[in-house]
């Protein structure tokens, strides 16, 4: 599996302002609302990418490249965000969902 320039993403993320971000309605609320998350937590992270500590890109279904970003909330918490850079060629962030797992990120990465 091809892994992302950290650095790369965390300049691209750090390039987006909220009101670029479009999440995948209802789909993102539902996993939000079932994991225990927080919408203001998962913005944070997005747009001050501080604790992004892996990405890699993956094909979409629909033929798009989709990047899973995993970010180190604790030594025990990886919030996994699936992206979608400037869908259909317009500036934007669109987040696909929203997975919390409870295992060190190194782990997570390791599995994909």
């Amino acid at each position: 599996m091809q892994e992302d320039d950290i650095e790369e993403i965390k300049k691209k993320l750090k390039s987006y302002k909220e009101e670029d971000i479009e999440f995948n309605e209802p789909h993102f609320t539902q996993q939000l609302i079932l994991r225990e998350g927080s919408r203001k937590e998962v913005i944070r992270h997005l747009l001050n990418p501080e604790s992004l500590v892996y990405s890699y890109p993956e094909k979409g279904k629909y033929g798009d490249i989709k990047h899973c970003l995993l970010f180190k909330i604790s030594n025990s918490r990886t919030m996994k965000i699936p992206v979608i850079f400037d869908r259909n060629s317009k500036k934007g962030l669109y987040i696909i969902t929203y997975i919390m797992t409870y295992r060190h990120w190194k782990k997570v990465a390791w599995r994909n």
